[in-house]
């Protein structure tokens, strides 16, 4: 399963994939827009994706 996490950093917002940034975003809705195009974009390709949104802490919150 492919696993991406909206975060907020110091700078703004970003979006990683397993614990690794992918991309850094401006604000969180376009951190969001962005990691919903890519798990529609898995999802399409039969691959198993979802979203989630980190706490300040660093966990998973759904």
């Amino acid at each position: 399963m492919i696993v991406f996490a909206i975060v907020k950093l110091p700078y703004g917002w970003a979006v990683r994939r397993d614990d690794c940034m992918m991309m850094p975003a401006a604000c969180r809705a376009a951190a969001v827009a962005a990691a919903e195009r890519m798990v529609r974009a898995f999802g399409n390709q039969g691959e198993r994706a979802v979203l989630q949104f980190e706490s300040a802490e660093g966990n998973a919150a759904g």
